[in-house]
């Protein structure tokens, strides 16, 4: 009985409260659970961003996407220009992604795409070009829900404000070219032809190809061409006398009849194929030109854009106004006309010419050769020039 009481009143005694240490801080730092790497690729599928192998082998949605954006093109020009740049741009990716590998189309991307094409030496403006090409591309794409954000956006463009390098024709030299054509032969009626309409019309190259005979036409007694310029916009040109004779003897050096409606200039001659029914290639348009401009002994960088910028350029000297020159070239805006006009800044008309102070005849002492860096010739009738300030200054010494 009395071992039962005492383990009795061991089990029923509360334990004596003992202190609690503090457990010891371990010298190591607690380990972070690892955080999973997500992979590029899966990133740039998570925010609706297009993979560099998506877009050099494009699956059928954005196959059909990229030629509904191309479809959507009025001309026809612009199309195959969108879809030449867009090919460069792929096999800048082909190059990019043996390097690089297979990363999204990103911003970075497209600026090393700039910089590439600065790298091959072309001009700012076609750069811009090939840039506005992307930037109304991927717009599309992303309209269509196949990307979240253009790679475009926020790219800076050149914008480069120089000169255009198309140099126009004086009228001394228009007078030459158009003087340079043999009339007596049916190619010769052709090319001159072509020329008036070039000079006096001020149409592109590409805008002589597409003529038709339909596209001549008489309107209460004026002759005039009717056709179809940049974004499909028609618009109406009044063939003066001299072009309309020239049409007229076209007809009657090649014996086609204007009531037929079929291209109004094709090949006199096909020695390859044989077929005179197609219309000229615009290349054969270039050929036109530089062939009686070197004739004519100019000597400038020339191109049918030439003629298009001197007739331009005539209709100013002559006081048009800027809104009948606007409707003559076919242009959405009037800034183009400033851009067109080649003799704005002449250089027989500068304004340096007229500048005066009356100091102009200071005598300046001759430079021995071995110290020119530069040696000019002297123009005709400087020396008298010299030689007589040279006098004047020694007889106000003497005297």
């Amino acid at each position: 009985m009395k071992i039962g009481r005492l383990l009795l009143k061991r089990l029923t005694r509360s334990p004596k409260s003992r202190p609690v240490r503090p457990a010891a801080r371990s010298k190591r730092r607690p380990t972070k659970a690892p955080v999973r790497a997500v992979p590029p690729k899966a990133d740039a599928i998570a925010r609706g961003d297009l993979l560099a192998s998506g877009f050099i082998r494009p699956d059928e949605r954005l196959k059909h996407a990229l030629e509904g954006f191309l479809l959507d093109q009025r001309s026809e020009h612009t199309r195959r220009a969108y879809a030449k740049d867009l090919k460069r741009f792929v096999q800048f990716l082909l190059v990019r992604k043996l390097r690089h590998g297979d990363e999204p189309l990103s911003r970075a991307v497209v600026i090393a795409y700039k910089d590439y094409l600065l790298a091959e030496k072309l001009e700012h403006t076609t750069v811009d070009r090939h840039l506005a090409t992307l930037r109304s591309a991927f717009r599309w794409l992303a309209e269509e829900g196949l990307i979240a954000k253009s790679p475009v956006e926020g790219v800076r463009f050149l914008n480069p404000k120089r000169l255009s390098k198309t140099i126009g024709f004086t009228d001394e030299e228009v007078v030459r070219v158009l003087q340079a054509p043999n009339l007596h032969t049916r190619t010769g009626a052709q090319h001159y032809a072509i020329l008036m309409t070039l000079f006096y019309c001020g149409l592109r190259r590409s805008e002589v190809c597409a003529l038709r005979t339909s596209s001549v036409q008489i309107e209460r007694g004026q002759p005039l061409l009717r056709l179809r310029g940049k974004g499909n916009s028609e618009r109406l040109v009044v063939l003066t006398e001299p072009v309309w004779n020239a049409l007229r003897f076209y007809f009657k050096m090649t014996g086609r009849s204007p009531r037929e409606d079929r291209p109004l200039f094709t090949a006199v001659r096909n020695n390859r194929t044989g077929a005179k029914g197609n219309p000229l290639d615009p290349s054969m348009i270039f050929y036109v030109v530089t062939k009686y401009a070197k004739q004519a002994g100019v000597a400038n960088r020339i191109s049918p854009h030439s003629c298009r910028a001197t007739a331009i350029s005539n209709a100013r000297d002559h006081n048009v106004p800027d809104r009948a020159i606007q409707e003559f070239a076919g242009w959405a805006s009037p800034d183009m006309i400033t851009r067109y006009d080649k003799r704005k800044s002449a250089i027989e008309k500068s304004a340096a010419h007229a500048i005066r102070y009356g100091a102009e005849n200071r005598y300046l002492p001759p430079v021995s050769s071995d110290r020119a860096e530069l040696p000019l010739e002297e123009p005709a009738g400087a020396e008298s020039q010299s030689n007589s300030i040279r006098s004047r200054s020694v007889r106000s010494a003497t005297s």
